[in-house]
């Protein structure tokens, strides 16, 4: 007696379907399918997603192999024609001077092939400038590259993100020569860019009036980009505060910044010593929307005289909902910062301390947790945590 009939269910499934289920499959296991059939072929080089991870490749043999089936997927005349939406490369094995070519060669054909997103971790490789004069990029994130262009030429009308990381340029003031030619740019990320030359190139001039119209978002070091290029943000992060090489405190890296209008949303992460509050009221002074604070003091404060402003904070009065403080100490300029946050705060919803003290700190942990808490607070609802 004969068994049931085997249906191929797959095969009645439209082009647009089995081209959805691909782009749910890693990209070699998608290419794999093409042994079923050769319907399949021409489904796997039209995918709009490209990622590609060289994790797995143990030595030079198998990244040779990794590297053309990028080439399969990247320079067959079968996609010279498919538009491309995401590109994603991580790349971290050894790489020959001979792979470099392919890597340039790839960065063409996204290009070509008017890629929307464009993600690239390498480790520490000279990138191919031409992405940066995409007419199609709207999202660009790098990591771990190097742009050695004597002269960078960028121009991305289109990008609305930009992330950094560990990114290499050439002079001091190319990625304010990037910045400038990113007009719709909405979301900034950089991490520790580094610089082959500190010094700027003759060309400095002319970012000194950057400003970025449309940021909403920036997430980036104490000095990797001026405040008044990213004044019109909502959310800030501020990391590397206090720069080691530069000895920089709060106070002079918030001295004379421009109004945060749209700042409902900061948070501070400050390396090195803490100086004291006069940078961070002086900063809030100048974000009269402010809702949301997130501070973290990494290393012990030194000791400063500071005095409560006696003019009133606007945002801190009519506008701040959440503030936290980690790293916590308790000194005397710690308790009258946090009892002015308390006292004046009329909608404050939540605030957040995490109390750390010293050897040399003679109030303990519990002393400062009931000083707080028994200070009157401006909020009736506010919830107080430790």
């Amino acid at each position: 007696m004969e068994g049931p009939a085997t249906v191929d269910r797959i095969s009645s499934l439209s082009n647009k379907l089995l081209c959805r289920i691909l782009s749910l499959l890693p990209i070699k296991q998608a290419f794999t399918t093409t042994v079923l059939s050769t319907r399949w072929t021409p489904l796997c080089y039209s995918l709009t997603t490209l990622r590609f991870d060289d994790e797995p490749v143990k030595n030079y043999k198998e990244f040779h192999r990794f590297c053309r089936f990028i080439d399969t997927l990247m320079l067959s005349p079968q996609v010279s024609h498919q538009s491309l939406k995401t590109f994603y490369l991580k790349c971290c094995f050894g790489i020959y001077e001979a792979d470099l070519r392919s890597f340039d060669a790839w960065v063409e054909a996204a290009k070509r092939r008017s890629v929307e997103e464009f993600h690239l971790i390498m480790n520490e490789h000279t990138l191919n400038p031409a992405i940066f004069t995409s007419q199609t990029l709207v999202v660009l994130k790098l990591e771990k590259v190097q742009v050695e262009a004597e002269t960078l030429c960028v121009d991305l009308p289109l990008l609305k993100t930009l992330h950094l990381k560990y990114v290499c340029f050439k002079y001091q003031n190319d990625i304010k020569k990037l910045l400038n030619s990113c007009p719709n740019l909405e979301d900034l990320h950089t991490s520790y860019p580094r610089y082959m030359r500190r010094e700027e190139n003759n060309e400095g001039e002319e970012f000194e009036s950057l400003f970025l119209s449309k940021l909403v978002r920036a997430d980036v070091g104490s000095i990797d980009v001026p405040f008044n290029a990213i004044h019109n943000v909502e959310f800030l992060r501020v990391v590397r505060i206090q720069e080691a090489s530069l000895q920089m405190n709060i106070d002079e890296i918030f001295k004379g910044i421009p109004l945060f209008q749209n700042l409902i949303h900061i948070e501070l992460w400050c390396i090195g010593f803490f100086y004291g509050w006069d940078g961070v009221v002086e900063l809030f002074q100048n974000c009269p929307k402010l809702q949301i604070v997130f501070i973290r003091k990494w290393n012990a404060s030194l000791s400063k005289d500071w005095d409560c402003p006696i003019l009133g904070i606007e945002c801190v009065e009519s506008h701040l909902r959440s503030c936290t403080i980690l790293n916590f100490e308790g000194s005397e300029n710690d308790l009258r910062f946090a009892k002015y946050i308390l006292q004046n705060a009329r909608l404050l919803q939540e605030m957040t301390i995490e109390v750390t003290t010293s050897s040399s700190n003679e109030m303990q942990k519990h002393e400062i947790i009931e000083e707080l808490s028994s200070c009157p607070k401006m909020s009736q609802g506010c919830k107080l945590t430790f």
